[in-house]
């Protein structure tokens, strides 16, 4: 089965995919040789198919492996690509500013995301203080250990499933086992409705409240989340930020100065400081 799924003017498949490191974590699966994007998804009704997509004449091709109800392929598929998110007005500020004008030209602005935002609190919980190295062998032993079939991202269900000693011994998070045990026990009981915090109805402030409110995520987990639900209000700054902004001061920084190195951007300072022109990068 194939899919094409038209994309908007101002959307470039090769830059989301590169706007920062999703595409290196299981389920999905780079293939740089053919630009190919391969994923495992797991359906409602329990089986797994596999998603390849590639880039077409303004359009995403999407190549299906076994049997699913397209409406929900494409849903899922705009969800990863961001493509019903709106960057006209974040293009026209970008080309106010000449250092910038290259984020419009090279249509930048969207970025990869998972299939639920259950799958990308769950790893961006997985990049807390640690190394990248570790958060892809995080990644890969929750599809391997509790996944469909061993390639679809584990259900909530599936986690709360098994007793939390058996999840923490086998997904060997360390103290973040606790955090996803207990966010997908939430989701399983149905005290927690996370998937319904992507209404764009729902204020930023309200929105970052709620992420607050979820056990392993901080200040920067919360502005990754709020980036990947498009609201570009924070800048989501670790150690690598501050490196970044400290090359480019020619001083140490810290948190604060972070912020305040983007302050002027306003409304768009989180996705500024994602798609920002480093002076040696």
């Amino acid at each position: 089965m194939r899919l094409l799924l038209t994309t908007p003017p101002d959307f470039s498949f090769a830059e989301t995919l590169a706007s920062h490191g999703w595409r290196r974590l299981l389920p999905f699966v780079w293939h740089e040789g053919t630009r190919t994007l391969e994923r495992a998804e797991e359906m409602p009704t329990g089986s797994v198919i596999v998603l390849r997509l590639t880039e077409g004449e303004s359009a995403v091709q999407v190549d299906i492996e076994g049997n699913a109800d397209e409406a929900e392929i494409t849903r899922r598929i705009r969800r990863l690509l961001q493509l019903d998110l709106p960057m006209a007005d974040f293009h026209a500020y970008c080309r106010t500013i000449p250092n910038l004008i290259p984020v419009a030209e090279c249509r930048r602005g969207r970025l990869l995301r998972c299939s639920t935002l259950w799958e990308d609190v769950v790893k961006v919980i997985a990049t807390t203080n640690t190394t990248w190295g570790q958060t892809i062998t995080m990644s890969a032993r929750l599809v391997g250990s509790f996944g469909a079939e061993g390639r679809a991202f584990p259900t909530p269900q599936r986690i709360a499933a098994v007793p939390f000693e058996e999840f923490a011994a086998k997904a060997r998070m360390g103290y973040r086992n606790a955090y996803v045990y207990k966010i997908a026990s939430a989701i399983t009981d149905g005290t927690l409705e996370l998937e319904d915090w992507q209404d764009d109805g729902l204020a930023a402030t309200e929105l970052r409240r709620r992420l607050l409110s979820l056990p392993g995520v901080g200040p920067y987990g919360a502005a990754c989340l709020m980036l990947y639900l498009g609201r570009p209000e924070h800048v989501n700054s670790d150690s690598v930020a501050r490196a970044l902004v400290s090359q480019e001061l020619d001083r140490p920084v810290t948190d604060k100065d972070v912020h305040t190195f983007f302050e002027a951007h306003g409304k768009w300072r989180g996705l500024i400081y994602n798609f920002y022109p480093w002076r040696d990068g």
